[in-house]
């Protein structure tokens, strides 16, 4: 079967190819339209702007990764070790992304902000909450914000522990209030 990609997709694929020789701050929407033979036009029509591309490339994949959490043999580990394993593989990407965004569009703002949503979502739907209460509003925001720190700083420095062991080390950062939704036993 053939798979094709959506202009969103093509439009994703050119802005990571340009960024491996380029800071992405750096990167036009005219090259990135250009790069994958669509007018900046095309690129409007899909995105306001790269900071929303890039927004758009990660939550496509974070989302992936978290909506296995509502199934039935998919742990907390196994998401925590799918979301190390996207920053690994896309490594060079991320670091970019790290190094050369900042203020509202830099992308730890983003992802932080994105993961107190995916958390708050999580914890709302499997147990028919409204709202969250205030309390785990605040270890969500200081677990989310404290993992992706974490991680974009695995991305830039070289941290000399195994990603088996780092894993574990984001599982026990995970405060005790939270783990009766994270872990289903």
């Amino acid at each position: 079967m053939i798979i094709r990609q959506t202009t969103k997709e093509i439009l994703a694929e050119s802005l990571k190819e340009l960024s491996a020789s380029k800071p992405i701050d750096k990167i036009t929407i005219k090259e990135i339209s250009a790069n994958c033979g669509v007018t900046s036009k095309t690129f409007y029509n899909h995105f306001q702007d790269k900071y929303d591309l890039i927004a758009w490339i990660y939550s496509t994949q974070a989302e992936k990764i978290f909506s296995k959490l509502y199934g039935e043999n998919y742990t907390w580990n196994n998401a925590l070790t799918d979301v190390l394993n996207y920053f690994l593989e896309n490594k060079k990407f991320l670091r970019n992304l790290v190094l050369n965004t900042s203020g509202q569009d830099s992308f730890i703002n983003y992802v932080s902000k994105f993961s107190v949503k995916i958390f708050s979502d999580y914890i709302k739907r499997t147990q028919n909450l409204e709202k969250i209460p205030q309390d785990l509003e605040i270890l969500i925001n200081v677990y989310c914000y404290g993992v992706v720190c974490t991680l974009c700083e695995f991305l830039i420095s070289a941290v000399p522990i195994s990603d088996k062991e780092f894993v574990k080390q984001l599982e026990r950062a995970l405060p005790e209030p939270l783990k009766k939704y994270f872990y289903k036993n």
